[in-house]
């Protein structure tokens, strides 16, 4: 299933007690349509953070049918949250962990200079431990991002990797918006990234920052190519919010999120 959500009413995607998150909302709807099996989600989503794919995967009865989920639910959900498309999965797919990629963009409203935002941002890309641009509760593991691109005519950062870690979008964008600002220099964003050198980092907001798409092999990908590039937010309000991010701005993430400084 492929679920959308503007993340600015929701405390993140995994549920926590009375607090209004997505998962909390599906289970919910899932519970009155009587579903009995709770769904997988590709990838968790932090508060604020807006999906505009989201998979999910989950078991149902044999007597219904894909194609009668969404009506079923979107009946039961709120307007923030809908389910865009169902479709049946061979046996053995997991929404997490048959996942081989995913693409976040993040947009912005000042992105600097931008001769100094391609130069950072072409330093991303590779296969390493991306431990000083992210939550320390996440592993410490090498992680693979296979680009990292600036698109002027949407002003989008656009992310795209195997995984990340918690924050990691938002503390790259931080760190790429303080070289693009002049305010961290080249070299030492480098060496945080090639080294592993500790700096101080800010975290960017979470509401510029949508989960864009969720990628399968394609011999079990549910989703063809065409429903991709045919995907429009059902409503216009449902559209995330372009926010201004400044220059040296942090987020409400944990001080603990953010790297420590170097003597």
């Amino acid at each position: 299933m492929w679920c959308c959500y503007r993340g600015e009413g929701f405390h993140g995607y995994q549920q926590q007690g009375e607090l209004r998150t997505a998962q909390r909302e599906l289970l919910q709807a899932f519970s009155k349509a009587g579903l009995t099996r709770k769904p997988v989600v590709a990838g968790r989503t932090d508060k604020g953070v807006s999906a505009r794919m989201q998979v999910l995967s989950a078991r149902v009865d044999n007597d219904r049918t894909a194609q009668s989920l969404v009506p079923t639910l979107n009946a039961l959900l709120p307007s923030d949250l809908r389910l865009h498309l169902a479709r049946d999965v061979p046996d053995g797919f997991h929404a997490a962990w048959s996942s081989i990629s995913k693409e976040y963009r993040y947009t912005l409203t000042d992105p600097g200079d931008v001769a100094l935002l391609h130069e950072a941002a072409a330093l991303i890309p590779g296969t390493r431990n991306f431990k000083v641009f992210h939550f320390k509760t996440s592993q410490n593991k090498p992680r693979t991002v296979t680009s990292v691109e600036w698109l002027p005519d949407t002003s989008e950062l656009r992310f795209k990797g195997e995984g990340f870690a918690r924050y990691m979008v938002r503390m790259l964008v931080g760190g790429l918006m303080a070289v693009s600002h002049r305010e961290l220099s080249l070299d030492v964003f480098r060496a945080g990234l090639e080294q592993q050198q500790n700096f101080y980092c800010a975290t960017a907001p979470a509401e510029p920052l949508t989960l864009w798409e969720v990628g399968y092999p394609e011999a079990i990908d549910p989703f063809s190519l065409e429903d991709r590039r045919a995907f429009q937010w059902p409503d216009a309000t449902l559209r995330p919010a372009t926010t201004t991010l400044v220059a040296g701005q942090v987020s409400e993430a944990p001080a603990s999120s953010v790297s420590s400084t170097v003597p």
